[in-house]
C-alpha cells in the first residue's frame, strides 16, 4: 500500500525517497544471473518435480550441514516460490481449526494472516523494546497452552532487526518439545547479521528433527527478490503434506530460476559478505542520523536491514497515530516509511525504515524526517 501510493506520487512528478521497501537495492550477482541465462539458452524451460530439482535440494541440504553441522535428508527439502509460499505451505500442513500459533508482534504480517486463513488462532508474542525486541522464552512460556500447535520465530527479525541468542532459540525449542508443538523458523535474513553475532537455528537443538520447520530463501541475502525462490526443510512425517500443498498451488518453481539458486549456493557467499559490509556501513549512518532527531530513539539493529524507530513522543504531541505519521511523511515531505502497525498491533508508536538504499538517500531522508517532526511538534 505504501509503495503503491509512493509510486503514484512519483508518476505525478514528485521526488520520493524510498525507505519503506524491504528488499535489497543491489542487483543479483552477475554469476547467478549468468547461470540462469545459460540455462534458458540451453533449453531449461520445462517443469521440474514439485519439490524442486534434485541438485538444488541436495545443495540446500549440504549448505545446511556446512552452516549448522546438522544432517538433513534432501528428500525433506522442498523448493518454493519465495519464503512466503513456504510459510503458507507450513501453516497449511500444520494448522487445524482452533489450533493456537504463537508468532512475533511486531513481525512479518504473513504469519498472522496465514494462521487466520487456515482457521487457527494467532497468539501474538509482544516484542518489547526494553528486551531488544527479542522473542525470549519466558514471554513464550507465558502464552503457550494445550492448544498450541506451533511457535513461529524470525531471526534476524523484520521489522526490528533483533537477533535471538543461543539461549533464546534453545529455550523456545525446549518449550515446543514439552508441549508437542512445532517451531517454524523463518531464517530469510540469517546471513545479514552484525557486531560479530552468530545466527542460531532451532534445527541445531532438535536432534531428531521432529519438531522443527526451517524456512529460508534467496531473496534477501543473495538480492534475488524478483526471482521468487525459497525453500522449506520439514520433519520426515510432515514432508508429504507440505509437498502436496505445493503441488496444488504452483506445481514447481521455474527451472532456470532453480539453476540460478544452485549457483548462488555454490558461489554466492563472497557477494553476500560484500552486501552485508555495505549494509553495516548504512546501519551506522542510520544510527548517527536518528541520534540527531529530538524525541525519537531506536534499539541498535543487530541484523537484517531495518531500523524500528520509536516515534511515540512525536505522535502523542501531534495527536496522530503511526499510520497518519507515515502518510504525512510521504504526502507532504516525500519520504516513504512503513508505519509500525503494518507489522502488527504492537507496532504502534514506531516507524520502520529500510536502509537497503544509498547512504546519500538515507541521510537525506532522515534529515527530512527530522525537519518534519520539528514542524509537526509546532503544530
Amino acid at each position: 500500500m505504501v509503495l503503491g501510493n509512493a509510486k503514484m506520487l512519483e508518476s505525478q512528478g514528485r521526488k520520493i525517497i524510498h525507505l519503506e521497501i524491504g528488499e535489497p537495492d543491489f542487483v543479483t550477482p552477475a554469476n547467478i544471473r549468468e547461470a540462469a541465462i545459460r540455462a534458458l539458452m540451453e533449453g531449461e524451460t520445462h517443469y521440474t518435480p514439485t519439490p524442486g530439482m534434485l541438485e538444488l535440494r541436495k545443495a540446500i541440504a549440504e549448505k545446511t550441514m556446512q552452516d549448522f553441522g546438522v544432517e538433513v535428508r534432501f528428500e525433506d527439502v522442498s523448493v518454493t516460490l519465495g519464503s512466503k509460499e513456504a510459510v503458507f505451505a507450513a501453516l497449511a500442513a500444520i494448522v487445524e481449526e482452533g489450533d493456537e500459533v504463537l508468532y512475533p508482534n511486531p513481525g512479518y504480517p504473513a504469519y498472522e494472516s496465514g494462521i487466520r486463513f487456515f482457521g487457527g488462532k494467532p497468539v501474538p508474542v509482544r516484542l518489547r523494546e526494553e528486551e531488544e525486541f527479542r522473542m525470549i522464552p519466558d514471554r513464550v512460556n507465558e502464552l503457550v497452552s494445550n492448544k498450541t500447535k506451533a511457535i513461529i520465530i524470525n531471526s534476524p527479525e523484520n521489522p526490528t532487526g533483533s537477533v535471538l541468542s543461543k539461549d533464546d532459540v534453545k529455550g523456545i525449542v525446549e518449550i515446543a518439545k514439552d508441549i508437542g508443538a512445532y517451531v517454524i523458523s523463518d531464517e530469510i535474513y540469517r546471513y545479514i547479521i552484525y557486531d560479530g553475532l552468530k545466527h542460531y537455528s532451532p534445527i541445531q537443538f532438535d536432534e531428531n528433527l521432529e519438531n522443527t520447520v526451517v524456512i529460508d530463501g534467496f531473496s534477501k541475502y543473495y538480492a534475488m527478490t524478483g526471482w521468487r525462490l525459497g525453500y522449506i526443510i520439514t520433519p520426515k512425517h510432515l514432508t508429504e503434506a507440505v509437498q502436496l500443498v505445493l503441488n496444488l498451488i504452483t506445481a514447481c518453481p521455474s527451472s532456470f530460476v532453480q539453476i540460478g539458486g544452485i549457483e548462488a549456493l555454490k558461489n554466492g557467499m563472497d557477494a553476500v559478505r560484500e552486501m552485508v559490509r555495505q549494509y553495516s556501513i548504512r546501519r551506522e549512518v542510520v544510527i548517527e542520523e536518528v541520534s540527531k532527531i529530538e524525541d525519537v530513539h531506536m534499539v541498535r539493529p543487530k541484523g537484517a536491514f531495518y531500523a524500528f524507530i520509536n516515534v511515540s513522543k512525536i505522535t502523542q504531541k501531534a495527536g496522530i497515530d503511526s499510520f497518519k505519521l507515515a502518510s504525512i511523511l510521504l504526502e507532504k515531505y516525500g519520504v516513504a516509511v512503513l508505519h509500525g502497525t503494518a507489522m502488527g498491533s504492537f507496532g504502534e508508536g514506531y516507524i520502520r525504515i529500510s536502509y537497503a538504499n544509498s547512504v546519500e538517500n538515507i541521510r537525506e531522508g532522515l534529515r527530512i524526517i527530522d525537519k518534519a517532526f520539528k514542524e509537526l511538534k509546532k503544530g
